[in-house]
């Protein structure tokens, strides 16, 4: 039997805000606030009545303006402005707090990647050894060493040293049906003598190449290269280790931590050896402990105006030059991806798909 409805209903409250900041949380966010609107990201109509949520308004602007949408169609992963490096539950952070003398007095920014993007770039480099014999060690390289200004890269050199330590446990007749051998025997005959172009020599020859380019996919896959590099120039990556003696518990947080996850797997073809070794070192990879984010940059609130103003200058410049770099990475991958597709419907084949790590993985699609 089925009842007639009670006439009970959920009261509408208007005005009633969907987040509550405690005190400890807004004090930070408001010194950091202040800097944002003297430097111009963060405007006077940001504000709302939060300086949590002005902050949040100023830096997601900036975050879009400098590519994050471009960007986060290939990468995954946060970048966020943080009060607190070690991930806490409602009654740890509550107990932090009950034992601090204040607010915070030092914000981060941090970024890691929640997967690895799958880029398997060997029906590409048949395209640029076309337009000229060393442009795809020239390419490769430069792609590499910019892309390892923001994330760790697990590419064939990765594989390699993988292999060979997996290799000296194993017999003969093991390795006959082992994946291990393939990855020295299957690096292409472009880069095989090549792979570790210095990528200053790398950015010479390119820029002497490019003019000479005659292909349309070619020119671009350039193009996006120069503009990723530009982007990324004067930058290193901003490893967590670097503050271990800046901030207490750091470097015990980093001794505990697993590593830190790939943000890219360079592969030659999705599901080669390079990719067997990936999935195999992920599937360990987070089970001993957290993992540590790609970068780290830290923020002083106990200075004055000035210094602060100069220090999250830095700190924005990092940060938007690292959207803008890993957007045109963004295209290359785009770029990469399609070529490798081609190459499966010209062979008939299937793509295939990754299984997930538990750590880090590779593209879904």
């Amino acid at each position: 039997m089925i009842g007639l409805p009670v006439h009970v209903t959920v009261p509408k409250i208007q005005d009633v805000r969907l987040r509550y900041c405690a005190r400890w949380d807004e004090k930070p966010a408001a010194k950091l606030g202040s800097s944002l609107l003297r430097l111009g990201i963060c405007r006077a109509e940001d504000w709302t009545g939060s300086a949590v949520d002005f902050v949040e308004c100023g830096f997601s602007r900036f975050c879009k303006a400098n590519g994050a949408v471009d960007a986060g169609k290939v990468w995954e992963g946060d970048l966020r402005i943080m009060d607190q490096l070690f991930a806490l539950n409602e009654r740890e952070r509550n107990e932090a707090r009950a034992d601090m003398d204040g607010p915070a007095q030092r914000l981060f920014l941090s970024g890691d990647f929640t997967a690895a993007a799958s880029i398997p770039i060997g029906a590409t480099l048949p395209h640029l050894e076309r337009e000229h014999k060393l442009l795809p060690a020239v390419f490769y390289a430069l792609f590499v060493h910019d892309l390892c200004r923001w994330m760790r890269v697990y590419d064939c050199r990765d594989a390699l040293e993988h292999a060979e330590m997996a290799m000296i446990d194993i017999d003969e007749e093991q390795l006959q049906d082992s994946c291990y051998p393939q990855v020295k025997a299957n690096v292409p005959a472009c880069l095989s003598q090549r792979l570790k172009m210095n990528p200053v020599r790398a950015l010479a020859l390119l820029k002497e190449i490019e003019p000479r380019l005659r292909g349309s996919t070619a020119r671009q896959l350039v193009g996006h290269l120069i503009d990723m590099h530009e982007n990324s120039s004067g930058h290193r990556h901003a490893w967590p280790h670097e503050l271990a003696r800046q901030i207490p518990g750091l470097e015990e947080f980093l001794e505990d931590s697993d590593g830190i996850g790939p943000g890219a797997l360079i592969s030659w073809y999705e599901g080669d050896a390079i990719s067997a070794c990936f999935e195999e070192e992920m599937s360990y990879m987070g089970q001993n402990g957290p993992l540590g984010p790609s970068i780290l940059l830290a923020i002083s609130l106990e200075q004055s105006d000035n210094a602060l103003n100069k220090q999250v200058k830095h700190i924005f410049d990092y940060a938007g030059a690292m959207l803008r770099s890993l957007a045109s990475a963004a295209r290359i991958v785009e770029i990469i991806r399609e070529l490798y597709d081609e190459h499966l419907r010209e062979h008939r084949l299937k793509s295939g798909l990754q299984a997930q790590p538990r750590a880090s993985g590779v593209r879904d699609d």
